[in-house]
C-alpha cells in the first residue's frame, strides 16, 4: 500500500489541506523509442521542489512491432511480428536513476531478464492475468491478420502502461520529497529486437512455419515505442507538517535515509548444463542472490527452440495454467541440471546440494509464502517450473521491507561469490547455455543539508 512514511502515521488526524493529483511528464529528448537509428534511449526529469509518490511512476506509450512481407506474391509466408509477452518491461535494457550526477544505481544490463524472473516466481496470477494482462501485454496474443495494422505491417499495436520499476523508484519512504535533492533523472535505454517473438502465417500461436520466407533468418522483424510520456502522484499537505518533520530529522540526524533495492548481474556462456559462474559484490546488505540459464545453442544441436536471440517463435509453456507461451529469450531453463549451490567467499549456500525442484520451495521461501495461503507465483506445474521458470535462488535478508536492512553485510570486503551447477550427463540435455548470476541488494540514498546527497551501497 502507498502511504505516507511510518513517522507520520501517529500524527494523520492532524493532516489537514491532504491532497494528491497525477501529472504529465514530457522526456527531455524524445517521444520514440527503438533498437535502432539513434533513438534507443530516453531521458525524463522528475518533477523539481515536489512531494512525489515514487511508487507511481509509469510509462506510456504505444508499442508497435513490424514483420516481414511475403517472398513472392501469393507465396503466404509472411512473417507476423508479436507484441513480446510483459509488453514494454520486455525491451528494457537498461533504467537508471540519478541526481546531482550521481548513479543512485548500478545501471546493471539485461532489466528485461532480470524483472522477468522476478516476476515469475513472485507474481500471483490473479495480479497478471488482470492487471498486467490489460496494460501491459503479459499474455501473447495470437495475430489478426484480418486487421487494419495487422494486414499492413504484418504485427500488432497496442496503447500500454508500465509500473512498479524495479530499482530506486521502489524506494522507501515511498513520498520522497524531491525539494531535498538534486534533480533526479531517469534514463531509459532498449534493447535490441531479438526479443521479439514470431508467428508465421498460416500457422497456430507457436507453430512451425507451414512456407518458410527466405527473406526472414531470425532477425527481419522490428519495433518502435511511441507517443511516450510519463505520469507520477504529486501530493500536496497545505499545514507544512512534512516539511516540518523531515526538517526536525534532518537537524537531529544530520541527514535523511533512503533505502531502495538495488541490482548486479554477471553473464557467462557455458557449453553444458554443468559448469560456474562468479561475480563480486561490495553491499551492507546482500538481500538475495539468483542464477538461472538460457538458452543458446541451435535446434539442431539438440535444443527444443533456437537460441534465445534469435527471433522465433514463441515457446510452450508446457501444464501452465496461467499462459501459454512465453518469448523464447526471456525463458528460463533447468534442463540437464542434476543440482546446484551458491558460494559467498567460500560459504556454501545452502548446505548441501538441492536438485532443480528443490530450487521451487527456495524461490517460495525467498517471497514469504511458505505459510501463506492466498499468494502464488506464475509457476502452474512442474514443467513449467523446469522449462520456463527455472531459478535457483538464495534469501539471505530478514525481511524484504527495505527499512529492515538486514542482509549479509559485504561492506567492508569486495565479496565474491559463485554459481555451479552439475550436470546430469544426458548427453540430449546438455546444449549450450548462457548463465546468469544476479544480486539484490539493498543501498541507502543519504540525504543531507542543501541538497547534498551520498549513496551507501
Amino acid at each position: 500500500m502507498d502511504r505516507l512514511p511510518e513517522n507520520l502515521l501517529y500524527m494523520v488526524s492532524q493532516i489537514s489541506n491532504y491532497s494528491k493529483n497525477t501529472v504529465k511528464i514530457q522526456t527531455l529528448n524524445q517521444t520514440t523509442l527503438a533498437p535502432s537509428g539513434g533513438a534507443s534511449q530516453l531521458r525524463l526529469s522528475l518533477p523539481v521542489n515536489a512531494l512525489v509518490n515514487m511508487k507511481s511512476l509509469a510509462l506510456h506509450g504505444t508499442f508497435s512491432t513490424k514483420g516481414v512481407d511475403e517472398s513472392a506474391a501469393n507465396a503466404k509466408d509472411k512473417v507476423f511480428a508479436l507484441i513480446p509477452k510483459n509488453g514494454f518491461a520486455s525491451v528494457i535494457d537498461r533504467l537508471t536513476f540519478s541526481a546531482g550526477g550521481i548513479a543512485l544505481d548500478s545501471g546493471f544490463s539485461g532489466y528485461n531478464v532480470v524483472s522477468t524472473m522476478k516476476e515469475n516466481i513472485e507474481k500471483s496470477a490473479a495480479k497478471y492475468m488482470s492487471d498486467d494482462k490489460v496494460l501491459n501485454q503479459s499474455i501473447l496474443e495470437s495475430i489478426d491478420e484480418t486487421g487494419t495494422y495487422e494486414a499492413a505491417n504484418f504485427g500488432q499495436q497496442k496503447q500500454l502502461i508500465l509500473a512498479n520499476f524495479l530499482g530506486f523508484s521502489g524506494c522507501e519512504p515511498t513520498f520522497l520529497d524531491l525539494n531535498r535533492l538534486p534533480e533526479v533523472f531517469l534514463t531509459i535505454q532498449v534493447t535490441s529486437a531479438s526479443v521479439l517473438p514470431v508467428q508465421y502465417e498460416g500457422a497456430v500461436l507457436g507453430g512451425a512455419a507451414v512456407n518458410a520466407n527466405p527473406n526472414f533468418s531470425g532477425n527481419g522483424c522490428s519495433y518502435t515505442i511511441d507517443n511516450i510520456f510519463f505520469t507520477i502522484e504529486v501530493i500536496s499537505i497545505g499545514n507544512g507538517l512534512y516539511d516540518a518533520l523531515t526538517s526536525r530529522l534532518l537537524e537531529e540526524k544530520g541527514s535523511l535515509d533512503v533505502p531502495y533495492k538495488n541490482f548486479n548481474t554477471f553473464t557467462t556462456d557455458q557449453s553444458s548444463a554443468g559448469g560456474s559462474i562468479r561475480g563480486s559484490v561490495s553491499t551492507m546488505s546482500l538481500d538475495k542472490v539468483f542464477a538461472f540459464q538460457r538458452n543458446s545453442a541451435k535446434k539442431t544441436d539438440g535444443s527444443p527452440y533456437e537460441q534465445y536471440y534469435i527471433q522465433q517463435a514463441p515457446v510452450p509453456a508446457v501444464g501452465n495454467t496461467t499462459f501459454g507461451f512465453t518469448n523464447a529469450g526471456l525463458n528460463f531453463i533447468s534442463s540437464g541440471v542434476q543440482d546446484w549451490f551458491f558460494q559467498i567467499n567460500n560459504a556454501p549456500y545452502p548446505l548441501y546440494k538441492p536438485d532443480t525442484v528443490d530450487a521451487y520451495a527456495y524461490a517460495v521461501a525467498s517471497c514469504d509464502r511458505q505459510y501463506s495461503k492466498y499468494r502464488g507465483s506464475l509457476v502452474g506445474s512442474q514443467a513449467t517450473w523446469k522449462d520456463n521458470c527455472w531459478v535457483a535462488v538464495q534469501k539471505l535478508n530478514h525481511d524484504d521491507d527495505p527499512r529492515l536492512i538486514s542482509g549479509l553485510n559485504l561492506a567492508s570486503i569486495n565479496s565474491q561469490i559463485s554459481f555451479t551447477s552439475t550436470s546430469n550427463n544426458t548427453q540430449a540435455e546438455n546444449w549450450e547455455r548462457q548463465v546468469w548470476l544476479v544480486t539484490e541488494s539493498t543501498s541507502m540514498l543519504r540525504i543531507g543539508a542543501s541538497r547534498s546527497i551520498a549513496v551507501v551501497a
